[in-house]
């Protein structure tokens, strides 16, 4: 286990570090090279750059059907069939139903039927695939954000769920506000309107009067969602929403367990000693920098922090 992703109590950088995990090759282009031993470039024909990057457990674990080609020299696996959008997607999504049906197969994780987009260097719509593929490919994956507050006597009070014990991962963990993965075709506000419903029963028409954008978060992981090697690339779009004091979220769609109200104090506190999932720590870290929370006068490491909060996700051959 990495520095990083060992135990509490953590500083805000190391909340940052244990997120944004992936080395970085312009700091030590030989160890990222290593590192990179790990790990299988995802190519399609017909396309100069690299979609992802699979880790080798994926390679042994998955029974790949003749349209993909394997080299273990150059560790490249490349889709060498489909010339349009359809073919593609559909050759990937057998792949993966295959994968996910075999008796042998153990690697791969539930069945998300619901589909999510592929996008080239250039933003080309390549194809749409389930979301089951999203880590196992290491491709990039856009999420919406949403923190919501209310303001009281003792100052901002955010709602923080926990996640419910029936979920695979991090069952347990506090989370953050609402959260969810944009499927293909879907605005981001509609995505982030849509999660707002389900998960703690807002109004669409308030949530869409109310809501804040506040830019984006990403990241680089070499875990996926149950802590395994993986390659997780993401972009969170982020918002926020001052809720009134009889406006009280409730919870929706079973997969939140509670939810509490949780000063920014408290709040800290729950990241730097572990109890927050993973990836939401970033979250709510840009939460308290925007509020004034967190400073350059009380966080030594303020400009390596927001700098690893927005990682540029280029994909390449080293």
């Amino acid at each position: 286990m990495s520095e990083a992703l060992q135990g509490p109590p953590f500083t805000n950088l190391q909340l940052v570090e244990r997120v944004d995990s992936w080395a970085y090759f312009t700091k030590d282009p030989d160890a990222y090279r290593r590192h990179m031993q790990d790990y299988y470039y995802f190519l399609i024909d017909g396309y100069d750059k690299p979609f992802g990057y699979m880790h080798k457990r994926f390679i042994s674990g998955i029974p790949w059907p003749e349209y993909w080609k394997i080299d273990h020299d150059k560790h490249f696996l490349t889709l060498t069939t489909g010339s349009d959008f359809a073919t593609r997607s559909q050759l990937v999504n057998e792949t993966l139903r295959k994968a996910h049906e075999s008796p042998d197969s153990t690697v791969l994780g539930r069945w998300a039927d619901e589909e999510f987009p592929l996008y080239s260097s250039t933003g080309e719509h390549v194809l749409d695939l389930d979301g089951c593929g999203i880590d196992m490919l290491g491709i990039v994956n856009f999420s919406v954000h949403l923190t919501a507050w209310v303001m009281t006597a003792e100052g901002i009070k955010i709602w923080v769920p926990r996640r419910a014990l029936t979920k695979m991962s991090f069952p347990g963990m506090l989370d953050n506000t609402v959260g969810g993965s944009l499927a293909t075709g879907e605005k981001p506000i509609d995505g982030m309107v849509r999660e707002c419903e389900e998960e703690i029963c807002l109004d669409p028409a308030y949530t869409r009067s109310h809501i804040k954008a506040c830019g984006t978060l990403s990241f680089q992981l070499t875990v996926d969602e149950m802590l395994n090697p993986a390659c997780q690339h993401q972009v969170q779009y982020l918002y926020e929403m001052e809720l009134r004091q009889d406006i009280v979220p409730k919870i929706g769609d079973g997969e939140v367990g509670e939810l509490h109200l949780l000063s920014l104090e408290e709040l800290a506190n729950a990241t730097r000693n572990g109890e927050v999932k993973l990836t939401c720590n970033i979250t709510y870290l840009a939460f308290l920098i925007r509020h004034g929370y967190i400073t350059a006068e009380n966080e030594p490491d303020i400009i390596e922090i927001c700098s690893r909060l927005h990682r540029y996700h280029a994909l390449f051959i080293a």
